[in-house]
């Protein structure tokens, strides 16, 4: 096990424990706890802010290995080590988020601005994944930060560019460079 693989798994250790203590259910790492998962979340809303933090990161470890095992290959990349940088980034498709975002964003059950919630695409994959995640309809605003919900718009997401990715032969691989250079090309962008 390297580094980052020791940190989440920490991380999301710390989530299951907590989440048992106070649901006295045990959290598995299928989408099926996505649910439980949001009820804890409920009881940290009112928090102190550095709970808020920590609560985050560990939610957030969880949230995403749930994601890694069950839609991925995908690998982390944890950036400084600071976990509102950690990402999951997918190998098979080009899709990275902040799985510490999304639980920002979930416990805050608003968009919290530079969370890295939203999806890191290539912008020719970006009009296609937003059509496939329209078919959705319209979702209720306290439903779309619903661990569940993020969990169903990653799923699509996977599988709109895993369609595109088939076009391609052979197919594709997306390494951790391939991932630092849209960070690097996007950062110039910006700047």
């Amino acid at each position: 096990m390297n580094e980052a693989e020791r940190e989440i798994a920490e991380l999301a250790a710390g989530c299951i424990l907590a989440v048992e203590r106070v649901t006295g259910v045990q959290l598995d790492y299928t989408q099926d706890t996505l649910p439980i998962l949001d009820h804890y979340l409920g009881e940290v809303k009112d928090a102190a802010s550095d709970v808020q933090e920590l609560v985050a990161a560990m939610s957030g470890a969880y949230f995403g290995e749930v994601v890694r095992r069950t839609l991925g290959p995908a690998r982390w990349h944890l950036g400084s080590g600071d976990p509102h940088e950690f990402r999951l980034e997918f190998e098979d498709v080009f899709l990275s988020f902040s799985p510490v975002g999304i639980a920002l964003e979930a416990i805050a059950r608003e968009e919290v601005e530079g969370s890295g919630a939203h999806f890191d695409l290539r912008p020719s994959d970006r009009e296609r994944v937003r059509a496939a995640l329209e078919l959705f309809g319209d979702t209720r605003e306290d439903d779309y930060y619903r661990f569940g919900v993020r969990y169903e718009a990653i799923e699509q997401a996977v599988h709109t560019l895993a369609t595109l990715e088939m076009q391609h032969t052979p197919r594709r691989k997306f390494d951790a460079e391939a991932y630092a250079r849209f960070r690097r090309d996007r950062d110039t962008l910006l700047h």
